[in-house]
């Protein structure tokens, strides 16, 4: 589901895309498309007497544009999802629309786009460019598409992005119908803002990143209004419910990746203000490669992480294995615990994949 603001946000991107896309003549077109089918199971009821099994159907394909000199290219990709249960879960959503402009020494990309920042496995830190799709997957990486203007530099001393973000997306959230949601409704269309400019604000971001043959480095500072809501209290005919509240914070970033031969050290770390007190967060931690265990074809991944938010007095430890078959079907089973001594909470979670053919791919995901 998109909302009209949202649509308004856009129309500016979209016009001058259109524009520029019309001036250009492109040698090469590719088809690609994705469509999946969804079925959730859970052992008991919902709290709130929600059912046990519910199911989606999600749409997205992809159309990619690319001038003869491969210098200049155009990619729209929608996304359109159906819940058999939770209308919350609805979602027409632009993933990508964007057009790549690139010369010797930067890159110019204009319109709706994904944009990842991180190295570590179980919490992402840094990455603040889009805006989470809660209601998508069980670990939050699922993101909605942004409108912004990115201007990419490569130079000696590294690649500097410097991005800005037009207009802000809403976090998504289960309806009251649906599974993993909070003990209480949140009402979205309620949303505050810090920000007077609301949903319109631009926001303003950079990352400059380097590799030194074993080392990735990437420093990023953020600027503009939180992806990450606070939440405030309301009450209508005696049904408590939550009205998000989206903060302005500035937000800066580290990210490392060291490799010495089969041992990678990962961190993630920020430093934010402007939601309340300034506070820290860190991720870090090792992943350690066994290549061909036992003389097979088999590549076992042990992964261990350690997790600290100044705002929280828990510090949840994870461990886990990645198992990759190296076949002809990219098989592979991420699995581990999530696991916090002061309160003795332990979570386990797998997720499994795998191809069927050259045409699907079969996934499955638990927590």
């Amino acid at each position: 589901m998109i909302s009209i603001s949202y649509k308004d946000s856009t129309k500016a991107v979209l016009a001058i895309l259109l524009v520029l896309v019309s001036s250009s003549l492109f040698s090469k077109v590719e088809r690609y498309g994705e469509v999946s089918f969804e079925n959730r199971s859970f052992s008991e009821k919902g709290l709130f007497e929600q059912d046990r099994n519910h199911s989606s159907f999600t749409l997205s394909p992809e159309f990619y544009f690319e001038s003869e000199d491969q210098k200049t290219s155009f990619t729209f990709k929608p996304k359109i999802r159906r819940d058999s249960i939770d209308d919350e879960r609805n979602l027409f959503d632009i993933q990508d629309l964007s057009l790549i402009k690139v010369t010797n020494s930067y890159e110019t990309r204009i319109g709706i786009r994904r944009d990842f920042w991180g190295v570590t496995e179980t919490v992402h830190r840094v990455d603040i460019i889009n805006q989470t799709d809660q209601v998508e997957s069980f670990d939050g990486e699922d993101k909605l598409g942004q409108p912004m203007i990115n201007l990419s530099l490569e130079r000696d001393w590294g690649v500097l992005d410097i991005y800005a973000l037009l207009g802000f997306r809403e976090r998504t959230f289960s309806g009251e119908k649906g599974r993993l949601r909070a003990p209480f409704l949140i009402d979205t269309d309620s949303a505050i803002y810090e920000s007077g400019a609301e949903n319109l604000r631009t926001d303003f971001a950079f990352r400059w990143s380097q590799s030194y043959r074993d080392l990735e480095l990437a420093l990023s500072h953020f600027s503009g209004t939180s992806r990450e809501p606070e939440f405030n209290a309301g009450l209508n005919n005696n049904v408590n419910f939550r009205i998000p509240y989206y903060a302005i914070i500035d937000q800066t970033g580290l990210e490392v990746l060291y490799i010495v031969g089969e041992l990678a050290f990962k961190l993630e770390a920020v430093s934010r203000s402007g939601q309340g007190n300034r506070f820290s967060a860190v991720t870090s931690g090792f992943e350690y490669t066994q290549v061909g265990v036992l003389g097979s074809r088999l590549d076992l991944g042990w992964l261990i992480e350690f997790n600290h938010d100044d705002r929280y007095e828990d510090s949840p430890l994870a461990l886990g294995t990645r198992l990759t078959f190296n076949d002809l079907y990219d098989s592979q089973i991420l699995s581990g615990v999530i696991w916090n001594e002061e309160t003795g909470e332990t979570n386990v979670f797998v997720e499994a994949s795998r191809r069927v053919r050259n045409c699907c791919r079969l996934s499955f995901e638990s927590v």
